[in-house]
């Protein structure tokens, strides 16, 4: 169903929100667990609840450089140089409830409160894909304070773990108005993740596990709001950069790292991945899979590589803690490229980013449609890439 997706999303969105109300009478039965209603924005949650909104961080324009690579003057950087990264926010949301298996926020008066409620594909409330559950399990009731970290998708991706679930903490932390959580909602069933919250102080008895436990109620929810979703403001990338990062691990000249992604078919795998490890193999590359290695050992194989080579995928998050002087070059597939990562790298000290879109036919840039295209890397193209970098 993969190769489909980008023609099938819109049509579930749509779906899912013809068939809301008839599942929102059905979830009456049993609880009426379902949002019966939407607020848009924090401040709006906390007003309508009774509860308390504090602006964490101003709105703030970024200007970024445009990268190298080939084809060259790809428009969808110049599309995205310069960008608005919101306001953030953090509320305090008297009996407030999160909803699994997406983690969404809801007040204590039933409304969604959509900005830290995103679902990828959808634009409006009932397109949620929690309407297609109307019968939730009762929520554990929670008392004290209770943070909330989950965020749809962190649950499964890394990506989305490091750089949207793990920075809300920090917005928390920044507002002095608000009292710290006596425990942390968070996607913790995992030993990578696990790993993350211990060293960001997250022990076992101030956590609920999302995975484990899919709906809770607590006396005050705090809900700090998202870190500017693939935005990837440099405040982020600091605070990951403070409470992750081994401040020992270095730059080491002249390793070079090749992160493996699978041979799974359209999920941008590399077609020709024989021949890009022989000619990586070449210049002195090692082939790692970040998903065969312990914690610290993913943050040290990313903080000492001199040059890391790898498809558009999750693993790239890992560029928050390369090192001074290192260079990414991230492939895509024809045509196609998705900037997240090259914001990424923009806020990481000292660290060059590039890109190669891979052969074939050309055509539109289509987020969507990136996300399931393969790569057929160009293999000149990599060699001289790789090149330049040991000869600057």
């Amino acid at each position: 169903m993969r190769p489909l997706f980008p023609y099938l999303k819109p049509a579930y969105s749509l779906g899912t929100e013809v068939v809301a109300p008839f599942t929102l009478l059905a979830s009456k039965v049993s609880g009426g667990y379902l949002p019966s209603g939407a607020v848009g924005t924090l401040e709006e949650a906390a007003e309508s609840s009774g509860g308390r909104c504090f602006t964490v961080r101003l709105p703030e324009e970024t200007d970024r450089t445009l990268p190298t690579g080939r084809p060259e003057g790809h428009p969808t950087f110049a599309a995205e140089a310069r960008e608005l990264i919101g306001r953030v926010a953090v509320a305090e949301l008297p009996h407030g409830r999160v909803l699994g298996p997406h983690s969404a926020v809801i007040t204590g008066h039933g409304d969604l409160v959509q900005e830290v409620s995103q679902y990828f594909g959808t634009w409006r409330p009932r397109q949620h894909p929690l309407y297609l559950q109307p019968f939730p399990p009762d929520p554990v009731e929670v008392p004290g304070r209770l943070g909330v970290l989950a965020y749809q998708g962190g649950d499964k991706n890394w990506a989305h773990f490091i750089t949207d679930v793990l920075p809300r903490m920090a917005i928390a932390e920044q507002c002095a108005a608000i009292e710290t959580p006596d425990r942390w909602y968070v996607p913790a069933s995992t030993q990578d993740r696990l790993g993350l919250l211990e060293r960001i102080g997250i022990t076992a008895e101030r956590r609920i596990d999302s995975m484990q436990v899919p709906h809770v109620r607590a006396d005050c929810l705090v809900v700090p709001g998202l870190p500017g979703i693939e935005q990837h403001p440099a405040w982020v990338t600091q605070f990951l950069r403070d409470r992750l990062l081994t401040p020992s691990y270095e730059r080491v000249p002249g390793r070079c790292v090749y992160i493996t992604r699978g041979a799974s078919k359209n999920n941008r795998a590399v077609l020709n991945e024989g021949d890009v490890v022989d000619a990586l193999d070449a210049h002195g590359f090692v082939a790692v899979d970040p998903g065969a290695l312990t914690i610290d050992d993913e943050i040290r194989t990313f903080a000492e590589a001199d040059i890391v080579v790898s498809a558009h995928g999750a693993a790239l998050s890992n560029i928050v803690f390369m090192s001074p002087g290192a260079r990414v070059i991230e492939l895509f597939p024809a045509s196609h490229v998705m900037p997240c990562y090259w914001k990424l790298a923009g806020t990481v000290p000292g660290l060059d980013y590039r890109y190669l879109c891979g052969v074939g036919p050309e055509r539109q840039p289509d987020r969507t449609k990136m996300l399931v295209s393969d790569i057929a890397v160009d293999i000149p193209a990599l060699h001289a890439m790789v090149d330049e970098h040991f000869h600057r």
